[in-house]
């Protein structure tokens, strides 16, 4: 096949890999390049032009091969002495894998040299010439469809196993396991914030755009605005991967993986989420810090605010039932008489050091207990992924069918993920008994003090995380204390008898002792 013309015969050469991952290993470009351009030397070819292709062939509109046939085509205007009509390539599977590239390259009428086959295939080749080529072509294609089939069979069995095939979302991130398998776990520097994000949400007292500034604070999407991360944060609120599950391809699986929040907590936050786009967003000109907080001692009916002279705040019955006979009050006066109620759980250090110690004392039982229960969890979990490995073998060697196989799994993947929401209370449980029993006799002692330096918005959360049931009659104010607030406000009422009554501290120490 060696030329011995005087003039050197102009070609373009044209390489490719399939994937990314492979042009960064370094070898496959670089190895077609270099067989190729030994080819040419031997067979007295000059290369004009080198187009390179580094991604799949599934789907036509390669760069590189666009640009090879934009170049071809205008050489094709030229005066036929001039024009380049020649294409080296490595071997079939390199230049196309689907029948439209092929065919757009046969329209070109340009001699191929499929260098490592050996073969020259040109306009005026043999017509058995052309109908093997066409084989290969076929050949070939059917390679990357069948390939394609066995990635995608491969990815939905990973997801019936509850491994996600998909990336991950914020909060998680992909690891090898222990059989050096895909895996997931938490990423614990975001996993809190993304929790927060669906406790706080669930409330129902924050917006959108209140969990994306609190994102903000956290370090998540710092450099963006606020306005660009609201659907960001809407896809991760709506997003069931939290709870244990994952979307493929349309369905829903079972995740092996650890919660990050429970499936309750989930469907809370989708329901807020309902109601809020059911509701009429209205602009309210002032924030008034007892709206609809307060009924009406007389009819039931909702205080509300209303301004004075440009200044001054008043309540007052909606009358929605009818005449009612109580009258204007300032919102001054309900602020005197929450700070009086709020009061009522103040108690001295003494008392909240005591407290402290003896949660501190009792969290060691409540640990050990979490501790067994987790163990126990774990070993159920481990004794039902044992059995779906086992019988993933017995379908792999035709003992059970495929129909049972999954229907079993299914049922006990099932399980798994309700023994792991287990565990994730038990964890959560576990860490926020000491911090949160701790906290509590704090915020409830230093409530009357923070009620009186917040702003409305701010006065208004703490008398709802505090307080329920508020009316107003005849100038009192009866509100009713939410758990653990009342046990606290009895205990507080008591000890400050027992200490007026003369009761040593030790003693009335010992005597308030928790159950």
């Amino acid at each position: 096949m060696k030329r011995h013309a005087s003039t050197a015969l102009e070609a373009v050469l044209y390489a490719r890999v399939s994937s990314e991952e492979q042009e960064k290993e370094g070898y496959s470009i670089p190895a077609q390049t270099k067989f190729l351009h030994g080819y040419a030397a031997e067979e007295g070819i000059k290369i004009l032009h080198e187009f390179i292709d580094v991604e799949t062939a599934k789907q036509p509109g390669r760069p590189g091969f666009m640009a090879m046939v934009e170049f071809l085509t205008a050489e094709a205007k030229k005066d036929p002495t001039q024009q380049c009509r020649t294409l080296l390539v490595e071997k079939t599977d390199r230049l196309y894998r689907n029948l439209k590239d092929y065919v757009t390259l046969d329209d070109l009428k340009v001699d191929v040299h499929f260098a490592k086959e050996g073969v020259i295939l040109s306009p005026d080749s043999h017509s058995s010439e052309k109908f093997m080529h066409g084989i290969k072509v076929l050949m070939a294609k059917n390679y990357i469809d069948n390939l394609s089939e066995e990635v995608k069979k491969g990815m939905r069995e990973k997801a019936e196993q509850g491994i996600p095939p998909n990336r991950v979302p914020l909060g998680y991130r992909n690891i090898a396991g222990p059989d050096e398998r895909r895996a997931v776990a938490l990423d614990e520097e975001i996993a809190a914030t993304i929790r927060r994000m669906f406790e706080q949400y669930a409330t129902g007292r924050f917006s959108l755009a209140d969990i994306a500034n609190m994102a903000k604070d956290e370090g998540l999407y710092a450099d963006r605005g606020t306005d660009r991360i609201v659907a960001t944060i809407y896809s991760i609120l709506t997003n069931p991967f939290y709870y244990g599950e994952f979307r493929y391809r349309g369905k829903l699986y079972k995740g092996t993986y650890t919660p990050l929040i429970t499936k309750d907590l989930w469907d809370t936050v989708q329901r807020v989420l309902r109601e809020r786009g059911t509701r009429k967003p209205r602009k309210v000109k002032y924030n008034f810090a007892f709206n609809n907080l307060i009924r009406c001692g007389h009819c039931d009916c909702a205080l509300v605010g209303e301004i004075k002279k440009g200044r001054y705040i008043y309540y007052r019955c909606t009358h929605y039932k009818g005449k009612c006979p109580e009258p204007y009050v300032r919102q001054e006066v309900l602020e005197e008489r929450f700070t009086d109620i709020l009061r009522s759980l103040t108690f001295d250090q003494e008392v909240l050091d005591w407290v402290t110690e003896a949660l501190r004392q009792s969290h060691v039982d409540e640990k050990l207990f979490h501790d067994e229960a987790i163990d126990r969890l774990q070993k159920e979990y481990k004794r039902l992924q044992d059995r779906i490995d086992r019988m993933y073998i017995d379908k792999l060697d035709g003992r059970i069918d495929a129909v049972f196989f999954d229907t079993k799994s299914a049922e006990w993947r099932a399980e798994q993920t309700t023994i792991l929401r287990s565990i994730l209370e038990h964890q959560t449980a576990n860490q926020s008994y000491l911090e949160e029993g701790v906290a509590l006799p704090e915020l409830a002692s230093r409530a009357a003090d923070l009620f009186a330096k917040q702003p409305a918005s701010e006065k208004r959360r703490l008398l709802n995380f505090v307080l329920s049931n508020s009316t107003w009659a005849n100038g009192v104010l009866t509100s009713e204390f939410r758990q653990p607030f009342d046990m606290l406000a009895v205990e507080v009422a008591a000890c400050k008898e027992e200490k007026a009554a003369g009761v040593a501290s030790g003693d009335l120490l010992q005597n308030r002792l928790p159950d």
